[in-house]
């Protein structure tokens, strides 16, 4: 009863407004389609609007079948009962050729894995899975689904989402109006992140709403799903990360730091925890380059966190830094939504680092530096200079360095730097 229940009643409330996402999901492969990613990221909304767009080619909405397993009217409900969906789906399209299927928060029902590949395998479905864990559904789901699923991952909103969100159009040719409104929008962006939900809300509200998400990925991402006993020490190795993010940070030094405020936590524990944080999409670990995969991994990881609105809620300025954590979420938005192959990582000799280098396959194909202010000249020397070592190193005349509001272009030592301004290259 429950499940018809369910059912039934999205039918009869219909699907509610959605604001378009730039990530796109395939609605014709025989395959589990997979949305992963950090909570309040807008993945149900995905969903909806993917429902729509099957409605826009003529699916009537009784085809869509969409079950969120978080209901607690499904409370209990064990893999066996799964089986109840289809009989539910032909009493309601006896005469349907091809179930669609919509399963939200998925890994809240132990052993879904099988009914979903039972149906896969059928070729009489297409499933839309979401889940909060990247590690059930990116990992794990390779193995249990037997290559018969495509992961996507979604992240919180890129600038062009959010402006979208608050309803500014983007109109060329842009006007000084225009240039004005994005350019306040924009320190709005960097200072307070870009969840779905708090993009209109007042800044006290953002701030005690990304509380309540902070509070969710430990309680619900972490201790449910991993059994983590010490959740004063997870919540210090979060603050830790927060406090020092987009720097090179190793396990060791996060170690070290713990045990100087009084957490006593092994380093197999940081390490442990450390993983948890990156499977659950808090945290985004950028290696150093290197032509051999083994020693990038081997390197001390940069690390940015999901969303700018956490080192806010920890009080944490640091606009420099904040720049480049942008950047680098934009990069692995690029990256998981249109170009899969592209390889994203960091640069560095004794002398000093290049923020981004971005390659496909063997061949490096861009470097970029993120400078919040190049006025100053010293400033400004340190950043060129290792453009221009990093550009001979690795062979790549294609060099960017964003920067707040500084655009041109010049030569150095022969070669060409685009200064471009962080608006401007979000929204290239």
């Amino acid at each position: 009863m429950g499940l018809e229940e369910v059912i039934v009643e999205f039918h009869r409330l219909g699907i509610p407004d959605v604001k378009e996402r730039e990530l796109k999901l395939p609605t014709g492969l025989e395959k589990a389609v997979t949305v992963f990613g950090l909570r309040r990221t807008g993945k149900t909304y995905l969903l909806y609007q993917t429902m729509l767009e099957l409605m826009k080619k003529g699916l009537p909405v009784e085809r869509l079948f969409y079950i969120n397993f978080e209901d607690n009217r499904l409370e209990g409900l064990t893999s066996k009962e799964l089986s109840g969906i289809v009989e539910l789906y032909y009493k309601h399209n006896p005469d349907a050729k091809l179930m669609y299927l919509f399963l939200d928060e998925v890994q809240a029902v132990e052993g879904w894995e099988k009914f979903v590949r039972r149906l896969i395998e059928r070729k009489n479905a297409r499933i839309f899975i979401t889940g909060s864990s990247s590690r059930l559904l990116s990992r794990d789901i390779a193995t249990t689904l037997r290559g018969r699923s495509l992961s996507f991952r979604l992240f919180p909103l890129s600038f062009r989402e959010f402006l979208s969100f608050k309803g500014f159009g983007l109109k060329e040719p842009l006007i000084e109006m225009d240039r004005g409104r994005i350019k306040r929008y924009l320190e709005e962006y960097v200072e307070y992140g870009s969840f779905p939900e708090i993009v209109n809300y007042p800044p006290l509200l953002k701030i005690r709403t990304l509380q309540e998400y902070l509070d969710l990925i430990i309680y619900k991402d972490l201790v449910e799903r991993y059994g983590i006993e010490k959740t004063g020490a997870m919540r210090a190795l979060m603050r830790v990360i927060v406090r020092n993010f987009a720097r090179r940070i190793s396990i060791r030094k996060l170690h070290g730091m713990l045990s100087s405020f009084g957490i006593n936590l092994s380093k197999a524990k940081v390490y442990e925890y450390f993983s948890h944080l990156e499977d659950v999409g808090f945290v985004l670990p950028v290696r150093r380059f290197h032509s051999s995969e083994v020693e990038s991994l081997r390197s001390i990881p940069k690390l940015y966190v999901a969303d700018l609105g956490f080192p806010s809620v920890f009080g944490v300025k640091d606009w420099g830094y904040r720049l480049e954590n942008l950047v680098a979420l934009e990069l692995f938005r690029r990256k998981y939504y249109a170009e899969p192959r592209l390889d994203v990582s960091y640069w560095m000799d004794d002398r000093g680092e290049v923020d981004f280098v971005l390659s496909l396959g063997f061949e490096v194909k861009e470097l970029i530096q993120v400078s919040h202010n190049v006025d100053d000249p010293e400033t400004k020397r340190r950043e060129v200079n290792a453009l221009i070592r990093a550009s001979k190193a690795l062979r790549c005349r294609n060099l960017k360095v964003i920067t707040w509001d500084y655009e041109g272009k010049e030569t150095h030592d022969g070669l060409e730097i685009e200064f471009i301004s962080l608006w401007r290259w979000l929204l290239r």
